[in-house]
């Protein structure tokens, strides 16, 4: 064969190469619902283009198998592909579940919290909606194009149907259609067998029943505060722009008012509100009284019926319901003409969600008002350091100050008393100073009502082996058990077991007594029955309220007065707005101080701040009894001063110079696994591969651990901790998306958390 010159070669080459046929057609991006944390495209057939949309559901072909699995639909383009690109099965759902904004605001959360973004999409529209579960059959009529009956032979029966439906934009249920026309069924069906209408059947959402609730307003007059933070307020809404409005207000100085009043000014230019309740259980009151002050309104919750949930996120999103009101899921719910939403009790640890994606409520409401472009406003008497930061360095955060009560009344005077002295002058064991005793006699001998806190549940949060010194602890968690007197048993909080109390200390050649330690709520009531035989008492704990009515019958009961003393843990501490109550004891303040989380100290002063203004909100006044071991630390003597500033600052500069949030980003990795060995080889081999990663890319990051958890061992499974420490939130977004597309957080265990911005580190 003759030789060639690289002249001819060159001209030869292309010829001899088949390049893939590229064409150019419609393409869906695509996020599996399953754990697969990546894009994929897909070409929609012809058939399916004027049908599958962004914000739906869709069924593709995945992985070798082409096993058909379901997917969120986040994007549709006209971009070219080859013949490697798979298409479309085909839709699962009729129309878009999620708008553009809120496909956005999804993104935003899957990034963030380093969750996939299928599964993230999937949790922000709830499992019945889904299912379209209590919606019914209708049969409508739909007028076909062109067939408006012009120049036809029709009756005059027949000529009212097609009027009708074409004044009702071309569809009309049959029965409502045969009304509207004053005709009958057999019309219908003619005018449909002359192709002028199809008869189609679909399912369409049935209205949520609205509860009977009286209308009421409140008689007092506003103050000067309240009217300057609603003008400030309306304002912001009047200006449909993003803004957050953080409304710090004493206890008790008509914070509730100022939400109405804000909503009132959205539903006035026809636009939607949401507002955020930490838990519907904590705040039956503030539901009940805005649910009494609006014509419709859904309140989401956890204990809504499948039925419910799916009948009220249709009204939603069809604009029939204005205001929605409800816990974390609430912040997505499906508003299309958005106004304004209202985050009340913003610091509340609750907002916190404790499943993948794990984010805060809170957060998620200032991005989505971010994305609406409009104000939300986050309302607390002790805002979360995160806001009162935010409020001193960022433009877009503006503080309103209500530092005074409604009505001009008082705060209650508040009492420290240092049980360390109590029990050198006082012998024997009890849970209440003299003090307490006294302004307890006092508020009962003059009719009044009293609230008592102690945030722990049960009766001895010990059981204790004094010859041995043993401490029986929960045989699937490496936490105390907690002696009940309810069922008299031992109680692990964590796991939920349950175990018998021996008689004698099980520990192999000891057999010495078993001694009750500590306090619970359920010793304190036990106290008070005994002391105060003649008071009208009630336990208010997670363990007595089972039912999700148990709460809000107590709270009648108390509201009517039918009850003198409500005993509790943090379920009374905050919400509660009773004329009559005058006195408030909090008999142990420091419980939350001995756990070994940098945030312990501003949950005590919040809680006892807290429930202290459940006290004097009449004109009898109040008084408040605070109890301690630890009477000369900030957060209780900031707390018993009425000072939220002072703690603020204080804790803000210590948290600087530990390097803590708010000052810098938290991420908690936590690892657990039945076998230790397996743990600890993992989680060592998970921080070389952090560190290696952030260092190679040049991403500052303190990197804390792998060391045991707080809670070593929980549900049979030992738990190591990871902290990831940075200067800022774009540093540690950056090392989320490369942690996420090297796989970087996997390790060869049972389970794996990733949380960002933790609220708590036990």
């Amino acid at each position: 064969m003759p030789s060639m010159k690289r002249s001819q070669v060159d001209r030869v080459t292309p010829s001899l190469i088949e390049m893939p046929e590229v064409r150019t057609a419609r393409v869906a991006t695509v996020a599996l619902l399953q754990l697969v944390d990546k894009l994929y495209s897909y070409r929609i057939p012809e058939e399916l283009q004027e049908v599958v949309a962004a914000g739906m559901r869709i069924t593709v072909p995945f992985s070798r198998t082409d096993r058909p699995v379901p997917a969120f639909c986040i994007d549709v383009s006209e971009r070219p592909w080859d013949s490697t690109l798979k298409p479309v099965i085909a839709p699962i759902d009729e129309q878009p579940l999620l708008s553009p904004k809120m496909l956005e605001l999804g993104r935003w959360i899957a990034r963030y919290y380093a969750a996939p973004l299928g599964r993230t999409l999937d949790l922000m529209v709830p499992a019945a909606a889904k299912r379209q579960a209590g919606w019914k059959k209708v049969r409508r009529a739909v007028l076909l194009p062109g067939k408006d009956g012009a120049g036809e032979k029709l009756t005059a029966k027949q000529a009212a149907v097609l009027s009708a439906l074409a004044g009702a934009g071309g569809s009309l249920a049959v029965a409502e259609c045969a009304a509207a026309a004053q005709s009958g069924l057999g019309v219908i069906q003619s005018l449909a067998r002359k192709g002028f209408i199809a008869i189609e059947t679909c399912l369409e959402p049935v209205l949520p029943k609205e509860a009977a609730v009286e209308r009421r307003e409140p008689t007092y007059e506003l103050n000067a505060d309240q009217k300057a933070a609603i003008a400030q307020m309306s304002k912001a809404v009047a200006a449909r722009r993003f803004s957050v409005q953080v409304l710090f207000g004493v206890t008790g100085s008509g914070k509730t008012e100022c939400y109405v009043a804000t909503i009132r000014q959205a539903l006035a230019a026809s636009r939607q509100a949401i507002m955020l309740v930490p838990e519907i259980a904590l705040t039956t009151q503030t539901v009940q009284r805005l649910q009494a002050r609006f014509d419709r309104v859904a309140t989401v919750h956890s204990g809504m019926s499948e039925v419910e949930r799916s009948r009220t996120w249709a009204a939603v999103a069809a604009g029939r319901i204005p205001v929605v009101i409800g816990t974390r899921s609430a912040v997505f719910a499906p508003c299309p003409n958005l106004g304004v939403i209202v985050v009340d009790e913003e610091a509340e640890a609750s907002y916190k969600n404790q499943a993948s994606p794990r984010y805060h409520t809170r957060d998620i409401a200032v991005k989505r008002a971010q994305l609406e472009e409009i104000p939300v406003v986050l309302g607390s008497a002790t805002p979360s350091l995160e806001t009162w930061k935010n409020v001193r360095q960022k433009k877009h955060y503006r503080l309103i100050r209500l530092p005074h009560r409604v009505r001009g009344l008082a705060m209650p005077t508040m009492h420290l008393v240092d049980m360390r002295d109590e029990h050198k002058q006082r012998p024997g064991v009890h849970l209440l100073s003299l003090e307490m005793e006294a302004r307890l006699r006092e508020t009962l001998s003059r009719g009044e009502q009293a609230v008592l806190l102690l945030n722990r549940r049960g009766y001895a949060n010990f059981l204790h082996c004094p010859r041995c010194k043993t401490v029986v602890t929960c045989p699937h968690c490496s936490v105390h058990m907690v002696f009940h007197t309810t069922t008299r048993l031992a109680h692990c909080h964590y796991c939920h077991a349950r175990l018998a109390v021996p008689t004698k200390c099980q520990t192999a050649g000891c057999g010495g007594p078993l001694i009750k330690f500590g306090i619970g709520v359920q010793r304190v009531e036990e106290e008070l029955c005994e002391k105060y035989p003649q008071a009208r008492l009630r336990r208010v704990d997670s363990d007595v309220m089972q039912r999700s009515g148990d709460y809000a019958e107590v709270l009648g009961a108390f509201e009517r007065k039918e009850l003198d003393i409500l005993v509790g843990t943090q379920m009374i501490a905050k919400g509660l707005d009773f004329p009559f109550v005058s006195f408030v004891g909090v008999v142990s303040a420091d419980t939350a101080l001995v756990l070994d989380d940098f945030r312990s100290e501003e949950r005590t002063f919040q809680l006892v701040l807290q429930v202290a203004g459940r006290s004097g909100r009449s004109d009898v006044g109040g008084h408040v009894v605070v109890q301690t071991f630890a009477a000369d630390t900030a957060p209780i003597r900031h707390a018993v001063a009425g000072d939220y500033e002072g703690f603020a600052d204080a804790e803000l500069a210590k948290r600087k110079r530990a390097k803590l949030p708010p000052h810098t980003r938290m991420m908690r990795i936590v690892l657990s696994d039945a076998r230790m060995s397996r743990l600890e080889k993992a989680a060592a081999g998970l921080a070389a591969s952090i560190r290696e990663t952030l260092e190679r890319r040049g991403i500052a990051a303190t990197v804390l651990g792998p060391f045991s958890a707080p809670i070593a061992r929980l549900r049979d499974k030992y738990r190591y901790d990871l902290q990831l420490v940075f200067n800022t939130a774009t540093a540690m977004l950056s090392a989320i998306d490369l942690f996420k597309s090297e796989h970087t957080l996997q390790a060869k265990v049972k389970t794996i958390i990733v949380d960002v911005d933790p609220v708590s580190l036990q």
